[in-house]
């Protein structure tokens, strides 16, 4: 049960992000960012994908890290950066 509602929750989140990069409202890369570290924090192949899409693309590494920095963000996106870091 508890992974079903983390998909769930994943995807809500994934979904905001994408209307938040629609609505000059809502700040997108948060809830991308936040998608990202339950996806990672719940599922070994999500921590891979993640790992793998940081190499890739640099600018979600710079999106991360501004997430992590951010007063809003929970004590735990540290962790998420450290985990998922792919110069480590």
């Amino acid at each position: 049960m508890r992974k079903i509602l983390m998909g769930m929750a994943i995807a809500g989140c994934f979904v905001l992000a994408m209307a938040g990069f629609l609505l000059p409202i809502l700040q997108g890369w948060i809830f991308l960012v936040m998608g990202l570290y339950l996806l990672a924090s719940e599922f070994e192949v999500g921590r891979r994908w993640v790992i793998a899409a940081r190499r890739r693309w640099p600018v979600l590494s710079r999106w991360i890290t501004m997430g992590r920095d951010h007063r809003w963000a929970p004590r735990h996106l540290r962790d998420f950066d450290d985990l998922t870091d792919p110069s480590k």
